[in-house]
């Protein structure tokens, strides 16, 4: 795990702070903040299966027969019964438009989704070419995520207080004052997201038919998971 603080000090109000009640006597507004670093250890998959036919029972067990060749190759990757979300099937009239403009049925579609808890994200690329040989049409979503996210989070509030008396204690005693007691906790935020690199933004892998985009094939363990924490503190400040 790789913490880095960040120091940023609010010395005046913003328009959250503003909006609360602040003491009458001398008092320093500080903004703490710190973010924590870690890789991801596990992944949510998101599977669709969908097909076409002239019945809408033919349809089913298309869909059908496709999530039971998934089901049955699940323990080739460490996947329980308790880590798979087999969803409801969908089967609806197939609707497209002829040479006249006029919408006509076409057939059954069936639409069936499932999700995958993957525990060993080592095991993620050999998986996605599981799901695509046993007839996947898209695979929606990879959520990357961490087994003790709680602790992530915990870590970098921590950090995020810590952040908060120390730039706090160090302004102060600039201006030969102390920190006195904490006299409000305005807000306090933790938030998390993943990304590849240096990018900050969340990102996401989609995957349609047998083509994989985002990423190219084999780099999907490159993405970190960052921890947010940010808390506002009023402090009453005292004259030495």
């Amino acid at each position: 795990m790789m913490l880095k603080s960040l120091l940023p000090l609010v010395l005046c109000t913003s328009s959250a702070i503003a909006a609360t009640n602040l003491p009458d006597n001398r008092h320093i507004v500080v903004k703490g903040e710190a973010v924590v670093r870690t890789a991801p250890d596990r992944a949510d998959i998101t599977l669709e299966f969908e097909t076409v036919k002239a019945e809408s029972v033919q349809a089913k067990q298309q869909v059908d027969e496709q999530v039971n060749k998934l089901l049955a190759g699940l323990n080739k990757f460490s996947v329980d019964e308790k880590s798979i979300s087999a969803g409801r099937i969908f089967v609806e009239p197939n609707m497209r438009y002829d040479e006249n403009d006029n919408q006509v049925k076409d057939g059954f579609r069936a639409t069936r989704k499932v999700k995958v808890s993957l525990k060993q994200l080592s095991l993620l690329d050999g998986f996605l070419n599981f799901a695509l040989k046993v007839g996947v049409n898209q695979i929606e979503q990879i959520q990357l995520l961490s087994s003790k996210a709680s602790d992530y989070e915990q870590a970098a509030l921590d950090k995020a207080v810590a952040n908060a008396k120390q730039q706090g204690s160090s302004l102060a005693s600039a201006f030969e004052a102390k920190l006195g007691r904490v006299y409000s906790i305005q807000s306090q935020e933790v938030g998390s997201h993943f990304g590849y690199g240096s990018n900050t933004n969340i990102e996401r892998i989609m995957v349609t038919g047998s083509r994989i985009n985002t990423v190219p094939e084999g780099k999907y363990l490159q993405e970190s998971i960052t921890f947010r924490a940010s808390v506002n503190v009023v402090f009453d400040l005292v004259l030495e």
